[in-house]
């Protein structure tokens, strides 16, 4: 006997994903779309800095941006590595860039004439090897400075090296984003990091990329074109909502209810109603009918009705 295959709603297929608590998400699409275009031009300036240190051309693109909890963003890390905590005036918090020391020591290596292309010394860089990396580290840290400088002016004024992870004290616990940058040798690929703390971008993002964005929207109508927007503007559709009453029940409730039964609520039978106005409450009124259709009076307006929090 056949088993039989069931029958399959066409259609849409939600899916409930879990969401990573060790890996929160803390800033928009629209704004984590503005971080890409930054690490573009990051990616961009390091290309050059690389293939001058290398004497070779190297390619090198933004990847990815990951954001992770103080105590992930470490254990991401490899050990040993080559790290720069970078801190200034005006910074906020931490910018953090991390390469692999086998890159490191391959850059040396061809600075000093070695042939091709040999990643396998993975260890800690000696006390020359970083003052010959931090030399190239402040070129990179101009590039970094100036890809944001259009969004938060900023200076460096230090910046500590460190070769294991767990070495990295941060003044607070704030969650880390960082910023994947890929780097193509050709025969090989590696990554470098850059990574800042959530002080610096609330920072840099607020006071500035959302103020440059409401600036580069700015534009002066004429008197005809005012009046237009203003009659188009008035007769946008927004939504009203009257909120019965609240109340909370447990999970076994819930499951157990059945037709018939009767959910009481916290609100008073001689209570106006809360009127929400595109989600939030700014209205008391009282349920009634009006030609034949449920209707409700305003009784009270309990917050101003601002006109840009409709539109």
């Amino acid at each position: 006997m056949g088993s039989q295959t069931p029958n399959k709603k066409k259609g849409k297929v939600k899916f409930v994903v879990p969401y990573d608590f060790r890996r929160p998400k803390l800033f928009s699409k629209e704004i984590m779309r503005t971080i890409g275009q930054i690490h573009d031009t990051i990616a961009r300036g390091l290309g050059r800095i690389y293939s001058t240190s290398l004497n070779y051309k190297v390619d090198v693109a933004h990847d990815r941006i990951e954001q992770f909890s103080s105590d992930d963003f470490t254990k991401d890390l490899p050990s040993p590595a080559v790290i720069y905590v970078l801190n200034g005036k005006h910074l906020g918090g931490e910018i953090i860039v991390s390469m692999p020391p086998e890159f490191c020591i391959h850059i040396i290596e061809r600075q000093s004439g070695g042939p091709g292309i040999d990643l396998s010394h993975k260890r800690v860089l000696t006390t020359i090897e970083e003052k010959i990396i931090s030399r190239i580290m402040e070129s990179i840290k101009e590039e970094i400075r100036v890809a944001w400088e259009p969004y938060l002016k900023f200076e460096f004024d230090k910046s500590t090296y460190e070769n294991k992870p767990d070495n990295l004290h941060f003044a607070s616990v704030d969650p880390t984003l960082s910023a994947k940058i890929m780097v193509d040798l050709g025969v090989d690929k590696i990554e470098v990091g850059v990574s800042y703390s959530y002080a610096f971008l609330k920072r840099a993002l607020n006071d500035s990329i959302i103020k440059k964005d409401r600036g580069a929207n700015l534009e002066r109508l004429n008197n005809e074109a005012a009046l237009d927007y203003r009659r188009t503007l008035k007769k946008a559709p927004v939504k009203i909502q009257p909120l019965l009453g609240t109340t909370t029940l447990s999970l076994d409730d819930i499951l157990s209810l059945k037709e018939g039964d009767t959910i009481p609520l916290r609100q008073k039978a001689d209570e106006p109603l809360d009127i929400k106005v595109n989600g939030v409450a700014k209205m008391n009124g009282y349920p009634g009918l009006k030609q034949g259709r449920k209707a409700i009076k305003v009784f009270d307006i309990i917050e101003e009705i601002n006109e840009q929090e409709l539109v």
